[in-house]
């Protein structure tokens, strides 16, 4: 079972179906990253934007965990949360 977070509530997917939502905004004397959930009713990719700039993104890999790659393709490694995944683009 997936959980996902919609408009700051969080619920099952087998309960809502997902549209584009902004999902979680990262600021850690960095950039400002807004991350928003690709269209699909389970949330499988997430778009990391600075200012509306594409800077990377993260695929949901069913068993594995969450890939991260960067806006050139460079991999990042899989991570066991979507958070930590996330926060990959700030620790590099």
């Amino acid at each position: 079972m997936t959980t996902i977070i919609n408009a700051g509530k969080t619920a099952t997917t087998e309960q809502v179906p997902v549209t584009t939502a902004e999902v979680r905004t990262v600021v850690e004397g960095g950039p400002r990253i807004e991350w928003q959930v690709v269209d699909c009713v389970v949330p499988m990719v997430w778009i990391g934007r600075v200012r509306g700039a594409f800077v990377g993104m993260v695929e949901a890999r069913w068993g594995e965990g969450y890939a991260v790659t960067t806006r050139l393709g460079r991999g990042l490694g899989t991570f066991e949360t979507l958070e930590a995944a996330q926060d990959a683009f700030i620790k590099r």
